[in-house]
């Protein structure tokens, strides 16, 4: 039986640890690995594959020096400190905006679990080296 794909990428199912409470990782070119739960939900998908997206636009290297070490970081925080939101992290919203933009604004988006842009006060503080990204993305 071969895995599944949604957009064309691999849907590798992973249903211990974190990944079994709902969590998924992106590693472009081997594909998005979830819990089982994870691998039927369209919104945690498209959410991942906006990984995908970051990874052909800004290249290789941008997505493995930036935007993965931020995010595992990121989620890694998020995991101890309970009040603290993943999705405000700067690679988790530019990630469901590209995904937002590409499936063409879909209504039956979760602007609540999947934001598509940073919180207003937390704008200003985005990291220097996503500057041009945020102007690549009509954000600033």
């Amino acid at each position: 039986m071969g895995y599944k794909k949604f957009e064309s990428i691999s849907l590798i199912p992973f249903n211990a640890g974190v990944f079994k409470k709902g969590a998924a990782v992106t590693i472009p070119g081997l594909g998005i690995i979830a819990g089982n739960a994870g691998i039927g939900n369209r919104d945690l998908l498209r959410h991942e594959f906006g990984h995908i997206l970051q990874f052909r636009k800004w290249g290789f290297f941008f997505y493995w020096l930036r935007i993965a070490p931020d995010s595992l970081s990121s989620a890694r925080k998020a995991n101890k400190i309970k009040t603290y939101n993943h999705m405000d992290c700067w690679t988790e919203w530019s990630a469901n905006l590209l995904s937002y933009q590409y499936f063409k604004k879909p209504s039956d988006w979760n602007f609540t679990r999947f934001p598509i842009a940073p919180p207003a006060e937390k704008f200003a503080s985005l990291p220097g080296y996503f500057k041009q990204k945020a102007i690549d993305l009509d954000l600033a």
